[in-house]
Order: structure tokens, then C-alpha cells, then sequence
């Protein structure tokens, strides 16, 4: 299936009875030592230029910063396959359910959770270069509906029709949810995300005073959080890069040449969307 193509009646049909599903296995909110606040939730876009790292030192490291990093759920780019995905699970502290369909691409998306987050697959959509990943999420309170992507770097016609997709999937979640998040690698700057989050209705999580911090190596800003406006009303918090200094400056563009981005929601039950 080509660049603008969704297969809408089987894709909407799947969405709805997988959302179906979901209302009565929201558990309790997990509160663990070291979590954010009782009544936030974290959420992470990693771009991880592979996983895991082949030097044990690069595998610590990594291991150690997202440890203390501790988000609820973690939205990666650049997973290869399944056996990777398992050896997260398997390593990565506190992290025990994987949203995940492998391909041939080797560049997979996946997202992950922690123990007392709801966390089910859904129906991905088709035709993006590196295959989406969508999952609905349940924190207490807070639900919603992640997309994690990894749009097109090498070809930038593919990137510009990824992104017209993108709006046709971003509307057929938000019609049957009203909170729903675009998070990962949008190969797309600060100037044009504005535009891209416009267009397709949603709201960009702007980083709190970090003007002109990038996240790649290369000083640019291409990971973000797109988020729905009733998100955005309701339980969004904030935003930041993670960024690291002297030593674990160097390290952390030896793993990957991204830093990690990290948002906060409000997990209150008020704003609950669904039971």
C-alpha cells in the first residue's frame, strides 16, 4: 500500500473494538518510589539508533539513564525486531508490556510501559517508511491514544506525503478519542513542526526554557510531542529535552544521535475519557 493510502473501514472497525476492549482493564495507578509526582505520568520519545548497544559500557550507560530518567511509558525509534524488543523487556528496569509489530525495515517503532500502566495494542497504520506504532494507553486518569513515528530522513518528497497521512490517521483516532499523541522522530525543525501540528489539529509541547536546544548531534530539533487540543487543555504539564554534560555528553551521541524528550500529563480521573 502506497504513501496517503489507509485502509479506513478495516483500520476504523479494528480501532473500535480494540478501544472497546480496553474499558475494564485499566488498572490502578502504580505509585513507586522514584516515579514522578502521585497524580502525573511520563512519557518519553527516545530515538535509540539501534538496540542494544554491541559495548557493554554503551549498554550500562544506557541503561542507567533511563533507570533515573523513570518514565511510565517510552515511545523508541530504531528498534530492529523482536528479539530486541524482548531484550528490553528483559534489561530495562521496570518496563513490562511492549506495544510492537516487527517488519522487514530493521528502523521499527515501539512503545513500552511500566507496571501499572494499561498499555494496549492497536491496529498500526500502513504506509509510512518506518512502520507506525499505536497503542492505547491507561494511567489512572489519564488516557490516550500514542503514535509513535520515525518519518522519512533520506527522502524528502516520502516525508512530505508521510505527513499528509499522518492527518488522515490523526482523524480517525481523534474521532472515536478525543486524547491523542503523535510522539517520535518528525526529521522535521522547529520552524516547520508549527505548521504540521496545525494542519492536523493537534498542539506541539514546547519545551520549558530551552530555546535553541536541539535534539541531535546536529543541533536540531526533530523530536517532538504532538499532542490533541483536548490533551492539551486537560492534562498536558510540560515538556523538556534531556540533555547531559560532560562525560555523559559524550556518551549519550555515542548511543544514539538523539536525546531523549520527555512530557508530563496530569493523571487526574476528572478528565478521564473513558471508564
Amino acid at each position: 500500500m502506497g504513501i496517503g493510502q489507509v485502509r479506513r473501514p478495516r483500520f476504523a472497525l479494528l480501532l473500535l473494538v480494540s478501544l472497546a476492549a480496553c474499558q475494564s482493564t485499566s488498572p490502578p495507578f502504580d505509585v513507586r518510589p522514584g516515579a514522578a509526582h502521585d497524580h502525573e505520568c511520563t512519557i518519553a520519545t527516545w530515538n535509540v539508533y539501534g538496540y542494544p548497544e554491541t559495548d557493554a559500557d554503551r549498554r550500562a550507560w544506557f541503561s542507567t539513564r533511563l533507570a533515573e530518567l523513570d518514565p511510565e511509558v517510552l515511545c523508541v525509534q530504531e528498534i530492529a525486531n523482536q528479539k530486541r524488543v524482548d531484550a528490553f523487556l528483559a534489561t530495562e528496569a521496570g518496563f513490562v508490556a511492549a506495544a510492537f509489530t516487527d517488519s522487514q525495515d530493521g528502523q521499527d517503532n515501539a512503545i513500552f510501559a511500566k507496571a501499572g500502566v494499561a498499555l494496549i495494542d492497536l491496529p498500526d497504520p500502513e504506509g509510512f517508511q518506518h512502520p507506525a506504532q499505536a497503542a492505547y494507553v491507561s494511567c489512572n486518569g489519564l488516557d490516550l491514544v500514542i503514535i509513535t513515528i520515525h518519518l522519512s530522513w533520506s527522502d524528502k518528497d516520502r516525508r512530505e506525503a508521510e505527513k499528509q497521512l499522518l492527518g488522515e490517521v490523526v482523524a480517525q483516532y481523534m474521532a472515536i478519542d478525543p486524547d491523542v499523541m503523535v510522539a517520535g522522530d518528525f526529521n522535521t525543525t522547529e520552524k516547520d513542526i508549527e505548521d504540521l501540528a496545525s494542519a492536523i489539529g493537534m498542539v506541539v509541547m514546547l519545551p520549558e526554557d530551552q530555546k535553541g536546544v536541539g535534539t541531535t548531534d546536529g543541533g536540531n530539533r526533530n523530536d517532538h510531542f504532538l499532542i490533541s487540543r483536548d490533551l492539551a487543555e486537560e492534562e498536558a504539564v510540560s515538556c523538556r529535552i534531556e540533555t547531559f554534560d560532560g562525560h555523559d555528553h559524550t556518551l549519550v551521541f555515542r548511543v544514539s544521535d538523539h536525546l531523549p524528550v520527555l512530557a508530563r500529563f496530569r493523571t487526574s480521573e476528572a478528565f478521564r475519557d473513558r471508564n
